[in-house]
Parts: C-alpha cells; structure tokens; sequence
C-alpha cells in the first residue's frame, strides 16, 4: 500500500516537536515557581541548614554595603554635577545668542531708521532749495519724528521757519520756539546766530 513512508514521517516530526515542548516548558517539575516552593517547605521545616554569620562577618559585610552606598552616592553626585555643568552651558549659549539675535535686530532697526531720517533730510533740502517751504517743512518734520533732538534737523527746520517767517510771515512762532530750544542746547553752535535775524 502507498503512503506509508509519508505517515511514518508525519510521526516522526510530530514526536520530535513534543520533544521540544517539553524543552521549553518553564512548568516543567523541578523548575521555577515548584522548586522555590519546595526550597521554601524544606526550610521552614528545617530540613534546610542555614550557617550562622559572625559578628565579623557581619562588620564586613556592612562595611562592603557602607562602601556600596558611598560610591553610588558619588557616583550620583558626578553625574549630577556633570549635567548641571552641562545645563549651565547650553542655557549661556542660548542666553548669548537670544543677545545677538535681539543685537542683530537692533541695528536693522537703527539702520533703517537712519536711511530714512537721511532720505527725509535730503528730500527737504530739495524742496527748500525750490522755494518749496511747506514741503521741505513737511520733510523735516518727519525726520524730526525719527531723532527729535538731532542738530542738523533741527537746524534746518529753524532756517526754513525762518525764510517762510521773512517772506510770507507764515511759521514765525514754530520756528523761534525751535531756535530757542537750539541755542539751550547747543550754545557753542556760532551759526545759530546768523538765524536770529529772521525773527527780530
């Protein structure tokens, strides 16, 4: 009959996979979880002997744990003191570049500023230069918004005033009011005196 060989084999491989089960099985008598409770049955009985420690032995074996502790102790510390050390690195590292950063905008701002305070100074000169005054006044003005203590702006807006005040008797309060304020601050500045005229 056929199929003989093929059923033998069948048996064969299942006998071997039992046998491999059996291998693995952590359940297995004698192992594990059985052989602790039989150690732990003998024991309580006193079938188990147990030797007695030493004083001595005692002492060193606290002193081993002592010198366990200590050394974990220490080791803790280093380790703290490490990521500590590490910590107080990257927080000044961020902490400086947060300065440069907030440095950096600083000076876009300062330049942008200055480009268009220096814009507005040289689009007045071409209108005062025109004759222009409530235009070249409108500019500087808008300068005088940007630095509003600057001399140069200052100054001009006075001789602006001053012309406008000469020749349409437009503006004469605003400009003396300036002048005033150009002499407190800048006594030393001689051409200042030249603008008084304007507003005898």
């Amino acid at each position: 009959m056929g199929g003989e060989g093929s059923i033998q084999s069948m048996i064969v491989i299942l006998r071997n996979n039992k046998k491999l089960l059996h291998k693995r099985n952590p359940f297995r008598r004698g192992s594990g979880f059985e052989r602790l409770r039989d150690d732990y049955r003998k024991f309580s009985q006193g079938e188990i002997e147990t030797k007695t420690v030493t004083k001595s032995q005692l002492r060193e074996i606290r002193r081993k744990v002592i010198e366990e502790n200590r050394k974990e102790n220490i080791r803790i510390w280093v380790i703290g003191i490490v990521v500590s050390i590490f910590a107080v690195g990257f927080t000044m590292m961020g902490y400086k570049g947060i300065q440069n950063y907030e440095a950096e905008l600083d000076e876009i701002k300062i330049k942008k500023s200055t480009d268009k305070y220096l814009f507005y100074i040289q689009d007045g000169d071409k209108w005062l230069e025109k004759g222009h005054h409530h235009n070249a006044v409108f500019q500087y003005l808008l300068a005088k918004r940007i630095y509003p203590n600057e001399y140069n702006v200052n100054y001009r807006l006075t001789l602006t005033y001053g012309s406008w005040c000469k020749y349409n008797r437009t503006g004469c309060a605003e400009g003396k009011r300036i002048y005033d304020n150009l002499k407190v601050q800048f006594p030393e500045k001689k051409e200042l005196e030249e603008l008084e005229k304007y507003f005898d």
